[in-house]
């Protein structure tokens, strides 16, 4: 990932590509400085990271700067999912055809939301991309685009896993370590949201949050991404060059609640076609995640979740009909049932991995 620059995001609004212009609109949604988290002074890193930290805790979703992913690149990626959209039906059967448990799978969803009363519609390509890299054939440019985008992605992420762990009070590398963050699990998902401008009842993908740790994602310049913050639905604007990133489930349960996995949707436009890109970074599948000793010793509350192993819980969540963050249930203590000093593991070794929708 190329080293992103120092600068810090103004208190004012500026036009400009890479400024904050609306910076300080008064949606609220935080901003993080890479540059700064990264490579700042010691004084200018330490702010850097409790504003990270209150970002997870209090909203769960940030925009981030100065991350060092070229805009050409993200162009190259949307352009290659263009391609991949259109091309003849017969030349992504093999991938139409693949399971939800295979390593790619493309396809349209197509479901009415109980959650939201609605009728979801979206074309979407799910590629696994670590430990092992998979992709389909066509376009043939694909390949070499997403191997690029998938490792600096994975970079910035593990990353800001770091800076995470750092913001909780543990060590820089804690969490990366105890979830073997070098054999991450990553998926990267393609979505394609058609215009829709018939009557209301109709969205992209219903409320949920995501299975992994962290989920990064950009869009095509329409808006329709929605994350849920003190009860109301806010539409994520962002600025100028800044990726999205979405905190999950994981990350609820390693933090033993503290940080929240953040529920989010996407609405279709009724003249536009949305187009969005995530890559997302979970544990290693066969690491067992739970909620850090330390922290669940300082919560007076004690240990809230039991631990699994990453893939099950994957594969729990893909099996289970999406309903907003229902699948951590399989998990959650529910009053005094453990305490800090024994966390049981009743989960089995599943022989694949699922995933579940990403906005």
């Amino acid at each position: 990932m190329p080293t992103p620059s120092h600068r810090h995001c103004p208190n004012h609004p500026k036009g400009g590509h890479g400024d904050c212009a609306g910076a300080c609109r008064g949606d609220g949604i935080p901003v993080i400085d890479l540059g700064v988290l990264l490579n700042g002074n010691a004084e200018q890193r330490s702010q850097a990271t409790h504003e990270l930290g209150q970002a997870c805790e209090d909203w769960g979703f940030f925009m981030v700067i100065n991350h060092g992913v070229p805009e050409a690149l993200q162009e190259e990626v949307m352009d290659a999912c263009k391609e991949l959209y259109s091309l003849p039906r017969e030349e992504k059967a093999e991938y139409i055809a693949a399971g939800p448990k295979d390593p790619i799978r493309i396809g349209t969803g197509l479901f009415y939301s109980d959650i939201d009363d609605a009728i979801c519609r979206r074309d979407y390509m799910k590629m696994i991309a670590h430990p092992e890299f998979h992709c389909p054939a066509k376009p043939a440019k694909l390949r070499d685009i997403a191997v690029e985008y998938s490792a600096q992605t994975r970079q910035l992420l593990l990353e800001l896993v770091k800076a995470v762990s750092e913001s909780l009070g543990l060590d820089r590398g804690h969490i990366s370590e105890v979830l073997n963050l070098e054999s991450c699990f990553q998926i990267l998902v393609g979505n394609n949201y058609p215009p829709y401008a018939g009557l209301d009842g109709v969205m992209g993908i219903s409320a949920h949050s995501d299975h992994g740790l962290l989920t990064l994602l950009f869009q095509n310049g329409v808006d329709g991404l929605q994350v849920k913050h003190n009860g109301q639905w806010v539409t994520a604007k962002p600025l100028p060059g800044s990726l999205f990133i979405i905190t999950g489930d994981q990350l609820e349960i390693v933090s033993n609640g503290r940080y929240k996995a953040v529920l989010h949707r996407a609405l279709v436009h009724g003249g536009q076609t949305r187009m969005s890109f995530v890559s997302l970074v979970g544990p290693c599948l066969d690491a067992v995640v739970e909620p850090v000793l330390e922290l669940a010793q300082n919560d007076p509350q004690g240990m809230k979740f039991r631990g699994i192993r990453y893939r099950d819980y994957m594969e729990h969540q893909q099996s289970s009909k999406m309903n907003t963050k229902a699948a951590l249930d399989i998990v959650r203590v529910q009053g005094d049932i453990l305490t800090c000093e024994s966390t049981p593991n009743n989960s089995t070794e599943a022989d694949s991995s699922g995933y579940s929708p990403t906005s």
